[in-house]
């Protein structure tokens, strides 16, 4: 999200739905189709990656298959590029400033709390 978070914003996306990210389902910030992109997001990003039919019955109500491979495309490549700097403890490059109760906050403190 951090390398990503510095070029959205220079696109024009707002600090504040910068931050609303983790709660898109709930926020008014965002777009059907963009809560649809997320909810692919979220799916593809488990493990197994098991896409349910009616996610992507949602997708296709907002992309077509040119825009949807493409989506594919870029939520693997992101999903790729982070689990590579999370295996190998590649630190943020501090170009996302999130609130500081940010969920990718609280699991970077968790990860680096001393265990008991």
């Amino acid at each position: 999200m951090d390398i990503n978070s510095a070029g959205g914003r220079e696109a024009g996306l707002s600090f504040e739905k910068l931050a609303a990210v983790a709660d898109y389902q709930s926020s008014e910030l965002f777009s059907p189709a963009e809560k649809a992109a997320l909810r692919y997001t979220d799916e593809m990003c488990r493990g197994p990656v098991e896409v349910p039919d009616q996610v992507f019955e949602e997708l296709r109500r907002y992309f077509d298959e040119a825009a949807l491979v493409e989506l594919t495309a870029t939520i693997a490549l992101e999903n790729f590029r982070a689990r590579f700097n999370r295996a190998l403890q590649v630190p943020s490059d501090g170009l996302c400033q999130l609130p500081a109760n940010h969920p990718a906050l609280k699991a970077a403190a968790a990860q680096h709390a001393p265990s008991n």
